[in-house]
């Protein structure tokens, strides 16, 4: 009898931990284009809650994005409360992380020719955020680029998870 308790208790826990998803539930994906601000409304947290907040990159291999940030607004019915900036970087916390070939058309007056190129695709967490009070939450962001950069050959944008 100890022995079948032992395994089934073994076997719900197997089930429980293979069910869990480590990064969290996803809230929100919202694309940065441009210089316009993207912005996530009502996401509704009791005091303490955390939000983890995710960089998706995608870019040429020989682009720089330590070159490009994100300025994020965070608000709380109504009022800021949080004005910061996420660094795009890889950091030690990568997950979907891909390469993806693509080529385009070049047009020449001598003649077309096929360029190659290979994109990499990633997430990385980027910061975390615990919430001091219950309330609405508003998440603004807004790409941020150095000087001399371009985000011509990266696309970004940012996850919401809740852990």
């Amino acid at each position: 009898m100890r022995i079948l308790r032992n395994i089934l208790f073994l076997s719900f826990s197997i089930i429980m931990l293979s069910s869990c998803n480590p990064i969290g539930e996803k809230l929100a994906e919202i694309s940065l284009e441009g210089d316009g601000i993207a912005t996530v409304d009502n996401i509704n947290l009791k005091k303490g809650d955390v939000i983890s907040i995710w960089t998706k990159v995608i870019e040429k291999d020989d682009s720089y994005t330590s070159k490009s940030g994100i300025r994020y607004n965070i608000e709380c019915n109504g009022k800021s409360i949080l004005f910061d900036s996420l660094n795009v970087n890889i950091t030690e916390h990568v997950i979907n992380s891909k390469k993806l070939d693509d080529s385009y058309i070049q047009s020449s007056s001598e003649k077309d020719s096929t360029v190659y190129y290979t994109m990499h695709q990633y997430e990385t967490e980027s910061k975390k955020f615990t919430a001091p009070i219950d309330g609405k939450y508003s998440f603004d962001f807004k790409p941020k680029r150095n000087q001399g950069s371009s985000f011509q050959d990266t696309k970004l944008a940012v996850i919401l998870r809740k852990p």
